[in-house]
């Protein structure tokens, strides 16, 4: 039976190269003379990658699971490097494509073994094995930080970064075993590819990920535009959110286990909605920082426990793949239409589209306690 610690590794180290590679988007663009706009067309490519690669995971996902996570992530520590070395527009694009195609391959594998595990340990455990990836992509922001901070270019970061996560990967990740199916008992992808329960967590994945990226890719940008804060005030508002997730994750499969699933994702959905409608209402700086802290605390057990019910559903990871391929297609949605809004009627009305995408995921929540869904988190 695969054990905790090397699944809680990969994620770990799958947020480390997130964490890593998004803080040096600003070097990455110095260096090309992009525009502002051209950046936004760069990163579209990782969330298109993401799609690709969630999708084809199942390929691997009922027999060659441990191997894809173990091929994946030393295959992501070379192509990591391709962002660095990008020479032109069409060359960023093609390398973020790339990336984010091992992370969304990856991502599917990771959570596929997470749902096995509760499954075997019969308690909630996903929620945690996403506090390891919060937590990988604090060190990884950190890393990527100091690189800036000294002057290393992100080239010499990705290599370095590369190197040593792939000689530990070498020796952690053997102990990933086989990953069988959640539930025997649970119907082939086609069986469940049309069905209310799988639309109802995509589209909870869908609008949890506009509801969760939307508040951190826009905090800062609130904080300094309609809250006047100084630019380290300004960032205090992601530090509180990303904190606060991180710190909330480690601890909600407790409350998982005492509640449900279902209880929980509503619970976080409805703080989710009153943390940005609190921002919106009092955008005055320490209101602000608080209501997206409050947003951190609440999007934080969305999108693993909706995996994980994605992961129950079907045998053949089919399921798995749509509602991780639907949360890529959000964060290509997501930034884009937040944008717009922002130019037409401000940002501060712009971000009632979180707050909408929040209330979405409370009217599907259902689905995540339905009995194919939640099966392997009500023991414990």
């Amino acid at each position: 039976m695969t054990g905790r610690a090397p699944v809680s590794f990969s994620f770990f180290v799958f947020g480390v190269t997130v964490g890593g590679l998004i803080p040096r988007i600003p070097a990455l663009k110095d260096h090309l003379r992009l525009t502002d706009g051209q950046v936004g067309i760069a990163l579209v490519g990782v969330s298109l990658g993401g799609i690709v690669g969630s999708l084809l995971s199942r390929l691997l996902i009922r027999h060659h699971a441990a191997l894809g996570v173990r091929a994946g992530i030393l295959v992501l520590c070379v192509a990591g490097v391709g962002p660095a070395v990008a020479g032109s527009l069409g060359a960023l694009v093609g390398t973020l494509f790339v990336v984010g195609f091992l992370w969304g391959f990856v991502d599917v594998l990771e959570n596929g073994f997470g749902a096995r595990l509760e499954h075997s340990y019969q308690r909630p455990l996903i929620n945690g094995l996403h506090g390891f990836w919060s937590l990988g992509a604090f060190v990884g922001s950190l890393i990527a930080g100091g690189a800036a901070l000294v002057g290393l270019s992100p080239l010499i970061q990705f290599m370095a970064t590369g190197v040593v996560i792939a000689a530990t990967s070498l020796w952690v990740l053997r102990g990933l075993g086989v990953l069988t199916a959640v539930s025997e008992t649970s119907p082939a992808f086609g069986a469940v590819a049309l069905t209310s329960t799988l639309a109802a967590l995509a589209g909870i994945s869908f609008a949890g990920v506009i509801a969760e990226g939307g508040t951190s890719d826009w905090s800062a940008l609130f904080l300094r535009e309609l809250s006047h804060a100084s630019p380290g005030i300004a960032a205090a508002g992601f530090s509180g959110f990303s904190i606060a997730a991180m710190l909330v994750r480690f601890r909600a499969d407790l409350l998982t286990a005492r509640t449900g699933a279902q209880t929980v994702v509503r619970l976080g959905a409805i703080l989710a909605a009153a943390g940005l409608l609190l921002a919106i209402a009092v955008p005055a700086v320490p209101v602000a920082i608080i209501g997206f802290t409050i947003v951190g605390i609440g999007t934080a057990v969305l999108l693993p426990l909706t995996f994980a019910a994605g992961a129950n559903l079907s045998r053949s990871g089919g399921a798995l793949a749509i509602v991780m391929a639907s949360t890529y297609a959000g964060t290509v949605a997501g930034p884009p239409l937040i944008g717009a809004a922002a130019d037409h009627v401000g940002l501060r009305f712009a971000m009632f589209i979180p707050l909408v995408a929040a209330l979405a995921v409370f009217a599907f929540s259902g689905a995540v306690g339905f009995p194919g869904a939640g099966e392997a988190r009500r023991k414990g």
